[in-house]
């Protein structure tokens, strides 16, 4: 069985990532998705991030519908902060005889040098990457062969869709009073009116 990763915030989970979950499962022929929402994650502090109990609620909402997709608290049982290498090692625990796929975006690639123990996350699963984000098609490519040559990641392309939605955006519309349909699922947009969700002033 081939599982894939989806970590992230996830503040609030939108239609981009739900796209981008069903199309690398076709496209890589996965037999799951799993949603990792981060606990506490180190690059956000203050206020921006909605607590991490209404977020794990609003990513159930949001795939209940798609028998493919699951929701994981791997993070949420963790105290501390949530790095993405601690979530590998106790995925690859929790599903020992399956081939495991962490999925990220293309921004994420010029960042992973600056995670946790990232050398040891190179060691221990393979990326399957989608987007293009802010860089160039060259620079994508020259960052990709570094990565590969210098530290052993195995990063496959997606050549899924990128839709230009941002959480940012959607908190952003909703303090404003402005409609967030078609930006996530109904049964989120009714979760966040009845909660009343991102109404203060997150920064994020």
């Amino acid at each position: 069985m081939a599982i894939g990763l989806i970590g992230g915030t996830f503040n609030p989970i939108h239609m981009g990532h739900l796209l981008i979950g069903e199309y690398i499962r076709e496209e890589w022929s996965l037999d799951r998705i799993i949603y990792i929402p981060s606990a506490n994650p180190p690059h956000k502090t203050g206020g921006e991030v909605l607590d991490a109990g209404s977020r794990m609620r609003l990513v159930e909402l949001a795939i209940r519908d798609n028998p493919y997709f699951q929701l994981s608290d791997v993070e949420l049982r963790r105290e501390g902060y949530s790095y993405t290498i601690d979530s590998i090692r106790e995925m690859s625990i929790e599903y020992p005889y399956e081939k495991l796929y962490f999925i990220v975006g293309t921004d994420t690639l010029f960042e992973l040098e600056t995670w946790k123990q990232f050398k040891e996350i190179a060691k221990e699963i393979e990326f399957l990457m989608y987007g293009r984000g802010t860089h160039s098609v060259v620079d994508i490519e020259e960052k990709l062969r570094y990565m590969r040559d210098e530290y052993g990641f195995k990063i496959k392309r997606s050549t899924g869709p990128e839709l230009e939605i941002s959480s940012t955006q959607i908190r952003d519309r909703i303090r404003r009073g402005l409609s967030i349909k078609y930006m996530v699922p109904d049964a989120l947009i009714e979760e966040i009116e009845k909660e009343s969700l991102f109404k203060g002033e997150y920064n994020g």
